[in-house]
């Protein structure tokens, strides 16, 4: 297994369980390690068989500024979830 690292995704998501932390959103900073095989792309030099780390951004920064999270943990299963799906 090949890895990708994404690091330093900044995203602005409310969370937290007090009100205050619930009244504006928060940056937080994901750092990724995808393990993928690059085999098939590697041999055919097509995008369209590469692993999409440009789609897995975006999925992760809407799951985290459209949605509102009590705990860090909920966040992280839910975009790791998303990503498996």
């Amino acid at each position: 297994m090949d890895k990708i690292f994404l690091t330093k995704l900044e995203v602005e998501t409310v969370i937290g369980i007090w009100e205050w932390e619930k009244r504006l959103p928060q940056k937080v900073v994901f750092d990724l390690e995808l393990s993928t095989d690059i085999k098939k792309a590697a041999s055919s030099d097509s995008i369209n068989d590469a692993l999409d780390y440009k789609a897995v951004s975006k999925r992760i920064k809407a799951i985290a500024s459209e949605n509102q999270f009590e705990l860090i943990e909920t966040l992280a299963e839910t975009i790791a979830q998303a990503i498996l799906d």
